[in-house]
């Protein structure tokens, strides 16, 4: 294992007390002990990752994810019969051959027996072959474990994590946020909308709203203390754009058509677009979904239902989950802006249907390189230094 520190590759018998040889650091995992915590190398090498090379600031979900979840969707197991059609035949066809010689319908009556029991072994060895498929596409860690056995010792070993943000509730000392003034004065035309606290507040630590004058809640109550406030000030200007972003989840792509909802936004006047995850978008870009429990499609609400294709219907029913904390900060704030741009530009004419007064840009946002004039690492941290203030006000 590689220390972190000096650099040097040691064997599990020569870090006594868990200490790297040469530099005497403390290693923060045994991967021997525990695999599927991964090294210490494996985790420094994540939080580079999802910080952007420690210029952006993230959610513990987004490290959760980016230390366990797979990077490239694994290859499917090929569609095939053969397993069924080769335990039928191996069942049925010594006593088919019987038949004739012996004469006994006993024996027909026992190949047919023997033919079903083998299409039955070779379904099962086919449904075993997809349960350890959705294993493959499962984070190595689940979230609560990743808690325990990952972040805590980082953080006894190694200390604080640069970037990663405290959990809701964690600050609640700290002096309580102010409406922003540029709210106040319906100068903002724009709101972001997110489906997640967590989302929410990354945008705002990272200054999205300060690079592109937009204001930032979430459905669950960002910023505590005065979301609501700011959500009647946004009611009164009748030019705004609320802009939904969402997980591929029932609840994700639910967002857009709430926000229609009388406590946000019903007002005509008040355009509503999609920026979220939908499961079509997680199919086109082959990204690995966080396979879940089945769900049944009846009981998704009526009006996904309806405004969802039927393919999206049935990516949902199974249980599939992809959420918008797979992506790096830097890559959620380049598919929003381009969403944003994109709708900017969009006269109306070339917009898809909407349905029950929710659009869809025509330019899909995840997909595709960056907008010229795109959000990068680089020039996130040079909008933080220059407008460093604590979380949500905007000047």
């Amino acid at each position: 294992m590689k220390c972190i520190h000096c650099g040097r590759i040691s064997r599990r018998r020569e870090r006594t007390g868990g200490r790297c040889p040469e530099c005497r650091h403390r290693f923060a995992f045994d991967p021997e002990a525990r695999p599927g915590a991964g090294t210490d190398a494996e985790f420094q090498e994540a939080i580079g990752r999802v910080s952007g090379g420690g210029h952006l600031r993230f959610t513990t979900r987004q490290l959760w994810l980016a230390a366990n979840a797979p990077r490239k969707m694994p290859p499917p197991p090929r569609p095939s019969k053969g397993p069924t059609v080769a335990f039928a035949l191996a069942f049925a066809l010594p006593l088919t051959v019987l038949v004739p010689l012996a004469g006994m319908p006993g024996l027909l009556i026992m190949a047919v027996l023997g033919g079903m029991a083998g299409v039955a072994i070779g379904q099962a060895v086919v449904k075993d072959e997809m349960r350890k498929y959705a294993d493959r596409l499962r984070p190595r860690l689940p979230f609560d474990p990743f808690l325990r056995y990952q972040l805590t010792p980082w953080l006894q070993v190694h200390g604080d994590i640069s970037g990663l943000l405290p959990p809701r509730g964690a600050d609640a000392a700290a002096e309580p946020p102010r409406v922003p003034a540029n709210v106040a004065a319906f100068a903002v035309d724009r709101v972001v909308v997110t489906d997640r606290w967590e989302t929410a507040q990354m945008l705002v630590a990272n200054r999205f709203h300060v690079g592109h004058g937009c204001a930032v809640l979430s459905r669950d109550g960002y910023p505590d203390g005065i979301a609501e406030t700011v959500k009647e000030m946004l009611r009164r200007n009748p030019r705004l754009t609320v802009f939904a972003l969402h997980d591929a989840s029932p609840e994700g792509c639910q967002l857009p058509l709430d926000l229609r909802e009388p406590e946000w936004f019903p007002a005509p006047s008040v355009r509503v677009v999609d920026l979220g995850l939908r499961p079509e978008t997680v199919r086109r870009l082959n990204l690995p979904p966080i396979p879940g429990p089945p769900v049944q499609s009846w009981t998704l609400p009526a009006r996904l239902s309806e405004m969802l294709a039927y393919e999206d219907r049935q990516w949902l029913a199974a249980g599939n989950v992809y959420e918008l904390a797979a992506f790096t900060p830097e890559q959620v704030m380049r598919a929003a802006y381009r969403g944003i741009v994109a709708a900017g530009r969009d006269d109306g004419s070339g917009r898809d249907p909407a349905y029950d007064g929710v659009h869809w840009t025509r330019a899909a946002p995840w997909v595709g390189a960056p907008a010229s004039g795109g959000v990068d690492a680089a020039e996130v941290a040079a909008r933080m230094s220059r407008h460093h203030r604590p979380m949500y006000p905007v000047e």
